[in-house]
């Protein structure tokens, strides 16, 4: 249950959406996507942790850099329902 809730949780912000979406193009650093969304390193920080805690984003160490890629959480299903469910959503956001 409490994976259901971070993914939940992680879907509750326009700015986690956001970075969802731009991630939907492939990896970015984190300093990447501060640029792309014009916010603090600190909020970019915070709402990718957000992500990550839901499964949502993974991250890798490129040298000195954190590089973000879109993942499924355990708890998408199979049948790739969750998938088209967040493709769709995503496609919403602004």
């Amino acid at each position: 249950m409490k994976d259901v809730v971070n993914v939940v949780r992680a879907l509750s912000a326009d700015t986690r959406l956001r970075l969802l979406r731009m991630l939907r193009g492939g990896e970015m650093s984190s300093a990447e996507l501060e640029r792309s969304l014009g916010v603090p390193r600190q909020t970019v920080s915070y709402h990718l942790h957000v992500l990550q805690a839901g499964g949502l984003v993974t991250s890798r160490r490129d040298g000195r850099r954190l590089v973000y890629a879109p993942s499924l959480p355990p708890v998408a299903d199979s049948g790739g329902e969750f998938e088209r469910f967040l493709s769709h959503a995503l496609d919403d956001v602004c």
